[in-house]
């Protein structure tokens, strides 16, 4: 059984506080400004194009609606002339 941290440290002389340290926030802007969290935009094709194009990678058609429900569900397509992107489950 796993003992309480405390036990095998003892109490730590740290304080955990609700509100962040304003370095991390500073860091955490820099990130952000530099881009390293922005999401890829997704790749804007139509449904037969996409269908055709994982249907020729895949064997059999389960495993092309899978992977074509799959790629709409994480955003990694969109349709294209689709008037809005939706994230709703596709099932």
């Amino acid at each position: 059984m796993l003992q309480d941290t405390r036990e095998v440290f003892g109490e730590s002389a740290l304080a955990w506080n609700d509100q962040p340290d304003p370095a991390e926030l500073a860091a955490l802007e820099d990130i952000q400004r530099e881009g390293w969290f922005d999401k890829e935009e997704p790749v804007v094709v139509s449904l037969s194009d996409l269908v055709d194009a994982v249907s020729s990678i895949s064997d059999t058609e389960a495993e092309v609606l899978a992977t074509v429900a799959h790629m709409l569900e994480s955003g990694s397509v969109a349709l294209l002339g689709s008037e809005q992107i939706t994230s709703a489950p596709i099932h």
